[in-house]
């Protein structure tokens, strides 16, 4: 493979200059997933169409997202990964252009539709390529710095898009947006890390060589995801996590026209209040360990139950801004924890399907995010703020039962296993895990 070239770092350093590249990719894809919200009414202005109309490229762009991990991100394996991160960066600089210069609605749908194939190819790419390229020993550290480009693009990219939009013009936005991707994808070119220290330091049991996959096996991939589905309480956390991430986008896609019809055409408010919403959102690098302590399920159920309330009382208060910033705050902050605890759960549930469970867990968020706005676009044109955050509260309630069911079964689930011992098929069922 060509990424076998060794450069920018030796073989005891840190490969600082290639992980800020991959983690500026992923923050410029999660802030041009991100930043359609607060540029909504001006980009339905240029284009002398509605809100709802172009907040379907939201839908868009999280169909091509899934659609785009699916179709090329696997290509990483047979061929080069840095290849494929430059390709990935590369088209997503050409469909976020796309945007930029749209003269129309169909080709800025187009532009996101591109750039969304891209995304769902650069992101899983760039958590592969942390695996093959770079040293065990820095692996967890470089991780979690790719990880935190979310929370940075929701934090730093929105708010710096929305102020761009607002004093500048919309389309200026994705132009940054593309700059930044140009930029990575030279980074990517110019840097080689070798893959030689990328084993050093590794466990034994880590090591062990690459095999063909198992033909039998590979022809039963629908059965093996069907019994990963079916797994204790992943059913359940699955369709919660798709509800909540429902609820939220669509909340969200909606928020910065909400807020721009608050606040006026021009108003560096609507940023400053989406800022808000992400630094309650950077909170989960602090409260994540209280729910540890107090215990995740707990935690979750109590959090789900508290942005019902949450999302009813945003467009409430919207004309009184200290409520309004109090709201949005603890909203950011109960929404990323709630995420961070669903994903934690199912990534635990199954150790034998894990990769399988998470996959579901990408494949609901993403479905999430294109059916947010699509279907309830329309009731935010018709009916106004208020009426949306109802619907979405509604729809975060179910997840919210969907979680305490998932607890009480798995308490019984716990109870008749310290009564009995478990079989060898339970055993299998759940990987050896399961139990907390």
């Amino acid at each position: 493979m060509s990424d076998r070239l060794s450069g920018e770092e030796g073989a005891a350093g840190f490969p600082l200059l290639t992980v800020l590249a991959l983690m500026a990719g992923i923050f410029a894809v999660g802030s041009e997933e991100l930043v359609v919200s607060p540029l909504l009414v001006d980009m339905a202005a240029s284009f002398d169409t509605t809100v709802a109309v172009m907040a379907l490229s939201v839908s868009a762009y999280g169909v091509s997202t899934a659609i785009g991990a699916l179709l090329f991100a696997p290509l990483g394996d047979r061929f080069s990964r840095r290849l494929s991160l430059t390709i990935g960066m590369a088209a997503f600089v050409s469909g976020t252009l796309m945007c930029a210069f749209a003269t129309g609605p169909g080709l800025f749908f187009t532009g996101r539709a591109l750039a969304g194939l891209a995304t769902g190819a650069f992101v899983p790419t760039a958590y592969a390529f942390v695996g093959d390229h770079i040293a065990y020993r820095h692996r967890a550290k470089a991780m979690g710095i790719l990880v935190s480009s979310w929370s940075i693009s929701l934090v730093l990219g929105v708010p710096m898009g929305s102020f761009i939009g607002q004093w500048a013009n919309w389309r200026w936005t994705f132009g940054m947006l593309s700059v930044l991707g140009v930029f990575v994808a030279c980074v990517l070119l110019m840097t080689r890390v070798g893959a030689g220290p990328a084993t050093e330091g590794v466990p034994p049991q880590a090591t062990a060589p690459d095999t063909a996959p198992d033909p039998v096996s590979s022809q039963r991939w629908i059965q093996s995801a069907a019994r990963a589905f079916l797994a204790p309480k992943v059913s359940l956390y699955v369709l919660a996590t798709f509800l909540n991430m429902l609820g939220f986008y669509g909340m969200y896609t909606f928020l910065g026209s909400a807020l721009q019809y608050r606040f006026g055409d021009g108003s560096s408010m609507t940023g400053i209040m989406i800022l808000l919403y992400g630094l309650g959102f950077a909170t989960s690098f602090v409260t994540g360990r209280w729910a540890d302590k107090l215990g995740k399920e707990r935690v979750l159920i109590a959090l789900l139950g508290g942005l019902v309330p949450a999302l009813v009382a945003i467009p409430l208060v919207a004309g009184w801004t200290p409520l309004l910033v109090l709201c949005l705050f603890l909203w950011g902050a109960m929404q990323s924890l709630v995420v961070t605890l669903l994903s934690t759960l199912l990534s635990e549930s199954s150790q034998q399907y894990r990769g399988t469970v998470l996959a579901f867990y990408s494949l609901a968020t993403n479905l999430a995010v294109a059916l947010g706005a699509a279907l309830l676009g329309p009731l935010f044109t018709a009916y106004g703020f208020s009426a949306l955050g109802w619907v979405c509260a509604g729809i975060t309630l179910v997840a919210f039962v969907l979680s305490g069911w998932a607890q009480r079964r798995g308490s019984e689930r716990a109870a008749k296993d310290t009564a009995r011992p478990a079989t060898d098929s339970e055993r299998a069922a759940t990987g050896g895990g399961g139990r907390r």
